[in-house]
């Protein structure tokens, strides 16, 4: 039973390991899907909020009014009311600037108040870059991208102030330029965090991203700065494990339990099994096998085509009934104990005693034995039966005749063995007890 019960329990338990190995891949894949449609909704955003700005700088440029108070006739008031304020209370747009031709900047405003810095100085990285990228897209191209403005990486826009009403356009080949830089500060990464659902936005310190966070990589324009952006990436695989494994954990542990204990009371149902089979096949009182093992293992024996030569001992009490009639059946019984004892002591560890009813024994010797030690191994028996039996005050004394017949020599089959150790047993008889006999093909092969 436990053969077949440990097989399926160990199939079953792999295949446990298997589902359990499944859900594990797929919730990783899950999270990952997860995290790659946050990359893409990400990159989106940064694409997304270029877009704005170009929308937003060309709106501004595009405009008749501010080219006047800009460029032509510039008013600073008019700029800080209309393009600095308006750009960072609106837009959120903190760093406004105007450049001309001559690349110095005749306007900036930094989070809403009148700067005398320069754009150049305000942007360290992507700068000339962008302005080179703006020019060689025409008098009229607007271009976006990103730099590193006050140490912030951040998006900007380079817009051409022209006119918007048809006409004569006086500034078409020496084009001023407006310039709006939207640094990704933690104030804007927190606006963009709620709008993308990107939970815990921002820059990734130290110019790398934790291998803990989802993220993606972005450049400025010019190509030297990496910028890392990281976020706590969804993980819809994870909550799945957290609601899935202790349930698939728990019913692996449950089915090892009831594995242990499926297999627990096989092996316990499998000894009582075998202890009741041996029972059975044991003589209740000498403790040697009994007449239906005798009958088992000579038909095992003879069951094998090639079968390995043995020798059968037929043996038979002298005096036995004697001792019985005259002492008792308590006496008889301790004659039995006794001389299966000593029937067993003296044989090899290949051999097999067994009582086969009243005072008639058996013996079967495994392997190849010659005639002179099987006559050895009855002489040894008969000496060790022939010793006194104590009982009581009493000092028993029986013999022992023995019949022998060898396989294959002697017969090939489980009945004809039998009954040539039996006939073997009861010429010793009739020749006048205490004696060994052999088969009478073995005795010929002896006189031979």
């Amino acid at each position: 039973m436990s053969r077949i019960v440990a097989p399926v329990a160990a199939l079953v338990g792999i295949l446990i390991l298997v589902v359990i190995a499944m859900v594990v891949y797929l919730a990783g894949q899950q999270t990952a899907d997860a995290v790659e449609r946050q990359r893409e909704l990400a990159r989106g955003m940064i694409d997304i909020r270029l877009q704005e700005l170009s929308n937003m700088g060309d709106d501004y440029a595009h405009w008749d009014e501010a080219l006047e108070k800009l460029v032509l006739r510039p008013d600073r008031d008019w700029a800080d009311a209309n393009i600095g304020t308006t750009m960072s209370e609106r837009y959120g747009v903190d760093m406004s600037f105007v450049v001309d031709p001559a690349g110095r900047t005749t306007f900036a405003m930094l989070d809403q108040a009148s700067s005398d810095r320069s754009a150049a100085e305000v942007i360290t990285t992507g700068y000339e870059e962008i302005l080179a990228r703006r020019a060689a897209g025409g008098p009229d191209a607007v271009t976006t991208g990103i730099l590193v403005a006050d140490g912030l990486p951040a998006l900007a826009v380079v817009a051409p102030l022209r006119p918007f009403a048809a006409g004569t356009d006086a500034t078409r080949d020496s084009r001023t330029v407006l310039i709006f830089v939207d640094p990704l500060d933690a104030t804007q990464l927190q606006h963009l965090s709620r709008i993308y659902r990107l939970p815990d936005l921002r820059v990734a310190t130290g110019g790398a991203s934790d291998a803990a966070n989802a993220s993606i990589l972005v450049k400025t324009i010019d190509g030297t700065i990496d910028i890392p952006l990281e976020w706590r990436g969804d993980d819809p695989g994870g909550r799945l494990l957290q609601r899935m494994l202790p349930l698939l954990v728990g019913l692996l542990f449950a089915f090892g339990l009831l594995t242990v204990f499926v297999l627990r009371q096989t092996y316990r149902a499998a000894e009582a099994l075998r202890t009741a089979e041996e029972v059975a096949s044991r003589d209740s009182l000498s403790g040697l096998w009994n007449r239906a093992m005798l009958t088992r293992d000579l038909d095992r024996h003879f069951a094998d085509r090639s079968v390995m030569p043995f020798a059968l001992f037929y043996l038979d009490l002298d005096g036995f009934k004697i001792v019985n009639d005259t002492h008792g059946h308590d006496a008889g019984d301790q004659v039995i104990r006794v001389a299966s004892q000593r029937i067993a002591d003296g044989l090899p560890d290949e051999a097999k005693a067994y009582r086969i009813g009243g005072d008639e024994f058996a013996v079967i010797l495994s392997g190849a034995v010659s005639v002179p030690d099987l006559r050895q191994h009855a002489d040894a028996i008969s000496a060790r039966i022939a010793r006194p039996i104590p009982f009581d005050d009493l000092a028993l004394r029986v013999g022992v005749t023995i019949g022998i017949a060898r396989s294959p020599e002697d017969a090939a089959t489980a009945s004809k063995i039998v009954r040539m150790a039996d006939q073997a047993l009861y010429a010793g008889k009739r020749g006048g007890k205490g004696q060994t006999r052999f088969a009478k093909t073995l005795v010929k092969s002896a006189a031979a």
